[in-house]
């Protein structure tokens, strides 16, 4: 054992000054009273950035207390967050609006429930009248039932005609068709009433010496594959019903038509065998021979409704359908379709029309000639 002897030539240096001592009151179970001193802060400029700093009660300074950003995880993880962030709020930025106009995705609708309607369009007026066009075209052609394959249908043989006010030989109907006055009996005051001029193919409403066809108020059809000719009211429309102009049609605004029928007849079979085979239900009695004004002779049913032209290898049938009611407004047309009609060309005209004296329109003239 040996004990440490203090040299007495060294030198004992004083203590430091930022040593903090204990205060005596904490010695020998004291109740020490804590005195509580305030610190300062002092700014420490370091360069152009000032940092605070807190100093002690003993005068130390100590460095804030930023622990947390002394820590690069959490330094990352804020960054990120923050990255995020930002991202999250220009991407809404652009998007939102792209949302706010797309259109709702369709309902799927199963196949077996209705769909449903569309509503309701109003179409001008100027497509309205081109739709009246083209329907009024698609009349044009549009045409009745076709004989064509099947038995030839007549009308019945006591159908009486529709009114006459004037009794002029043209219906009330028949005088609009013609421009004529329904309340007159000489509507062009020539001296022949207007159902004789018309039954003779010259123009009631012109003053003699006129022609029907020169008149304007009909027309001359020639069928393309059978070359038969016949005169019809220019008001009137045309329908040729089958490819081979077997069946054609000549209609009325009140459904009436005329149809002509091309029947075949066989090779030296007579016009009595031909009627007893394709006429049905019609009396070969009822008809009886006539020539119209082109010299061509023909058969025709007393009721003026049907007339037949006969050709070594055809048959030419006319045959009046009435319209909706009981009466006959046409039946003068059909009469001057008759004295038109011609199986083919000929050199046959119409002669020109007499000129008469000058007569009061109120007398009439039944029979006097026209030619």
């Amino acid at each position: 054992m040996f004990f440490w002897k203090k040299d007495k030539n060294q030198t004992v240096e004083p203590p430091p000054e930022n040593i903090i001592k204990i205060p005596e009151e904490f010695y020998g179970a004291k109740d020490p009273v804590v005195h509580y001193a305030k610190s300062t802060v002092v700014i420490q400029k370091a360069g152009n950035v000032a940092a605070p700093v807190s100093k002690s009660p003993s005068g130390a300074q100590s460095a804030p207390k930023l622990g947390f950003l002394r820590n690069k995880k959490a330094i990352y993880l804020l960054a990120g967050l923050v990255f995020l962030l930002v991202v999250g709020l220009i991407s809404w930025y652009y998007i939102s609006p792209a949302l706010k106009q797309a259109p709702a995705p369709a309902a799927v609708v199963s196949e077996s429930k209705p769909k449903e309607e569309q509503p309701a369009v109003e179409t001008p007026p100027e497509e309205i009248a081109a739709e009246a066009e083209i329907a009024t075209s698609t009349e044009e052609i549009t045409a009745p039932p076709s004989l064509v394959g099947q038995t030839l249908q007549f009308p019945t043989i006591l159908l009486a005609n529709s009114a006459d006010i004037d009794s002029d030989s043209i219906t009330d109907l028949e005088e609009e068709v013609f421009g004529t006055d329904s309340g007159t009996w000489d509507t062009d005051g020539d001296g022949y009433y207007d159902g004789q001029e018309l039954f003779n193919l010259y123009n009631p409403a012109g003053i003699a010496p006129m022609k029907l066809i020169d008149s304007g108020l009909a027309k001359e059809y020639v069928n393309p594959a059978w070359q038969y000719r016949v005169f019809y009211p220019a008001q009137w429309q045309v329908g040729e019903v089958d490819d081979e102009k077997k069946a054609v049609l000549f209609s009325a605004i009140t459904g009436d038509y005329v149809e002509i029928f091309v029947s075949p007849k066989n090779f030296g079979e007579t016009f009595e065998d031909w009627f007893a085979r394709e006429a049905v239900g019609q009396n070969y009695a009822d008809l009886q021979p006539f020539v119209n004004r082109f010299q061509e002779g023909g058969w025709k049913r007393t009721d003026d409704l049907t007339a037949y032209f006969i050709t070594d290898s055809v048959v030419f049938a006319l045959v009046y359908n009435p319209g909706v009611t009981d009466s006959i407004p046409f039946r003068h047309i059909m009469q001057m379709m008759v004295q038109s009609f011609r199986p083919g060309k000929t050199s046959v005209v119409v002669p020109e029309q007499t000129v008469l004296p000058t007569v009061s329109t109120s007398t009439k003239i039944i029979e006097e000639p026209l030619i």
